[in-house]
């Protein structure tokens, strides 16, 4: 049954997964610039990939799998935003 349960969740869609009801589970060592929802589903999500079932690793490596384009989207947006910001900066030519 576990297995049947892994499979149907995921196939959850992305935006589902980032708008959910998780209690947040924010860590203080998490320096990251995520935003909380993101960081909160990692938080849970990451320690089910050391899980004794098998069923439940998979389904957390197929869910952690569809946060990984919205990580890279943040992280490109990021480095966006610093090089406007630098550029704002930056002596004229």
């Amino acid at each position: 049954m576990l297995c049947e349960l892994g499979a149907a969740v995921s196939k959850c869609r992305v935006e589902h997964l980032l708008n959910h009801r998780l209690p947040p589970r924010l860590v203080a060592a998490d320096n990251t610039d995520l935003p909380d929802s993101v960081q909160t589903v990692l938080n849970h999500l990451s320690p089910l990939l050391a899980a004794d079932q098998r069923s439940v690793r998979l389904t957390a490596y197929h869910l952690l799998s569809k946060l990984v384009p919205q990580l890279a989207q943040h992280a490109v947006d990021m480095v966006n935003c610093s090089l406007i910001h630098c550029r704002k900066h930056l002596p004229p030519c």
